[in-house]
């Protein structure tokens, strides 16, 4: 799955719908503001896949001294419009172009997900996080991923490729379903200390056969 590709193709689209109206990303983002009163102004904060920058730039007058990392070029140019001053770049989760121990925070929204293995992003956030520094991410629920299979038969556990239609049904992505244990795992515990975790109903996305679930999780951790 090429995300520099399917990215670059819905980078438009995407930002001009992500941010208007009921069914945008307005309401979960909301959430996931409420939930960052560790940000102080002085601090490095890497935000991975910050897209056309609207979090980085909320990120950036809350005092932070803001990061970028986004697989789309079409992305990256658009954030670094906004923030032409930015340390803004191209690049993929599992090989971070940062050096050890440099962020305070890491921040990302609905992202990690896409990432067949989530080993080697957990490893990486690690490696670059200082001591005590604060990773929080939002992602999709594996429940939604689930009902995404579309098969009354379909295995939890069987990792598949789904196509989530978001944003009102006016983008279709793809990504690679994970169950809950791949983002409870071992490493997790042994490297983190989980501080908040929460699920929530994310009303811009499509529900299903009607059903009402969780939509997306939140978890924040403060390395060991």
């Amino acid at each position: 799955m090429d995300l520099s590709n399917q990215y670059n193709k819905i980078a438009k689209e995407f930002s001009r719908v992500h941010d208007i109206g009921e069914n945008s990303n307005r309401e979960n983002r909301k959430v996931f503001y409420s939930n960052l009163d560790f940000i102080k102004p002085g601090i490095k904060l890497l935000d991975l896949a910050c897209g056309d920058g609207l979090d980085l730039a909320y990120y950036k007058s809350l005092g932070a001294e803001i990061y970028g990392l986004d697989a789309s070029e079409e992305f990256v140019a658009s954030a670094k419009e906004k923030l032409p001053k930015s340390d803004i770049r191209v690049g993929l989760f599992k090989n971070l172009p940062f050096e050890n121990n440099f962020f305070d925070v890491v921040l990302s929204k609905y992202a990690i997900q896409t990432s067949h293995d989530l080993n080697p992003v957990f490893s990486e956030i690690h490696r670059v996080l200082k001591s005590g520094g604060i990773m929080m991410y939002l992602v999709t629920h594996p429940f939604r991923q689930y009902f995404e299979k579309r098969d009354v038969k379909a295995d939890y556990f069987e990792q598949k490729v789904v196509e989530p239609r978001i944003l009102n049904n006016s983008i279709i992505v793809q990504e690679p379903t994970h169950t809950m244990n791949e983002y409870l795992n071992e490493f997790l515990f042994k490297n983190f200390d989980i501080q908040f975790f929460q699920e929530y109903w994310d009303t811009a996305a499509e529900q299903i056969d009607g059903r009402k679930y969780p939509g997306y999780f939140i978890l924040k951790a403060k390395k060991r």
